[in-house]
């Protein structure tokens, strides 16, 4: 016999500390300046800034000027840059997000700047780069915490004691394949960058493609790439599989293929291993993703929604044996926002002097553990 359930489980707790309900403690305000003002600050970091009452958004830079005007007017932020330099001078700023298209340099000014940084992923183009975010962190006495919102994400939390309930576990995959993006424009009213010269965006391009390449060895030109896809798709997957499983032992076998797709064989120990695929799939609006663990005693999924459709539910599926009855389960966990707890924990690391769950530790060793993967496929 085997019987499915969809089970409801609301965090009410997990809402009650991170101050949602009524009634409790007004807490100090925190001054934002947003640097990168593109597709990811318009759908999720603006508007959520926006929300909550803990931050106000003081100053927002890019080099759009039609970006710009548009997320001033729509957010009531009276002052705007096209250099981030002049925005860190700004001394109702004690905090910035980094949403631009190449992190480190601007991270790094902040935090010297006296500035704590939530940088968007990926954290760099290599590890150097990581390590002198770290240094400049450590150095000011400020925090960095990379966005790694998955984390974050309530179904993944309530994951956590299910999968160290496994027992047996013998294989683990991750599964991400990415479609079409253009379905945000017909979800959300956003405004590109088409008033910044190409010469300007060129400049950018090559300035990145030269600190990917500063990451692989000698003669890897035709990986950046297929380095780059990895870097920018899969360092969630990145981040959820340590935070979940802890690190591989070994990166058994890679293949980079068709220019945008990768499947990988990673050990944990002798008796686990993790399949690991992920792609592009750009002739079609799709989006799947998720994480799977097989155990003896039970298989877990979590399965992530479209990363920029609002409260949609990430869900939790339990397949087991109860009572000689083979049971599969779906958790819904909650509604409450991943970007939104995000937030709430860079501000309470602030406030409290915490340590980021997601710190440049976090971040660097997984710039690592996919700069392997790609080197990894040459053997």
């Amino acid at each position: 016999m085997r019987m499915l359930f969809y089970v409801r489980v609301w965090s009410f707790n997990q809402k009650k500390r991170s101050g949602l309900l009524n009634g409790g403690p007004v807490k100090k305000s925190i001054g934002v300046g947003v640097i990168g003002c593109g597709q990811i600050a318009q759908i999720a970091h603006l508007p959520y800034l926006n929300e909550l009452p803990n931050f106000e958004i003081n100053a927002v830079c890019d080099l759009s000027e039609k970006i710009l005007s548009h997320v001033s007017k729509r957010f009531s932020v009276s002052k705007s840059y096209t250099d981030y330099r002049a925005l860190l001078e700004q001394k109702d700023i004690e905090a910035v997000v980094v949403s631009t298209t190449d992190h480190a340099e601007i991270a790094i000014d902040a935090l010297n700047a006296g500035k704590h940084v939530l940088c968007e992923k990926p954290m760099a183009f290599n590890v150097s780069q990581c390590d002198a975010m770290i240094d400049a962190a450590k150095r000011n006495h400020v925090k960095l915490m990379i966005g790694y919102m998955k984390v974050y994400d309530p179904a993944v939390q309530f994951a956590l004691p299910l999968i160290k309930e496994l027992t047996g576990l013998r294989l683990i995959r991750v599964h991400d394949y990415a479609g079409d993006f253009q379905i945000n424009n017909e979800i959300y009213d956003l405004v590109t960058n088409s008033d910044v010269p190409e010469s300007v965006l060129k400049k950018a391009r090559e300035k990145e493609r030269a600190a990917l390449l500063a990451a692989l060895d000698e003669g890897d030109d035709g990986l950046v790439d297929a380095f780059s896809l990895l870097l920018g798709l899969c360092s969630h997957d990145s981040c959820v599989l340590h935070t979940l499983f802890g690190s591989p032992t070994r990166i058994s076998k890679v293949d980079l293929y068709a220019g945008n797709y990768s499947v990988a064989l990673l050990e944990y120990g002798e008796d686990v291993r993790c399949v690991w695929e992920s792609g592009l799939l750009m002739q079609r609006p799709s989006w799947d993703e998720s994480i799977q663990a097989y155990g003896e005693n039970r298989s877990l999924q979590i399965e992530f929604p479209f990363p920029y459709l609002k409260n949609a539910e990430t869900y939790v599926n339990v397949d087991e044996m109860e009572m000689g009855v083979s049971t599969k389960k779906q958790y819904r966990v909650s509604f409450d926002e991943a970007y939104k707890r995000e937030w709430r924990h860079f501000y309470d690391c602030i406030v409290e002097d915490k340590e980021p769950i997601t710190s440049g530790l976090t971040g660097r060793r997984d710039i690592e553990f996919l700069t392997g993967l790609v080197k990894a496929s040459k053997k």
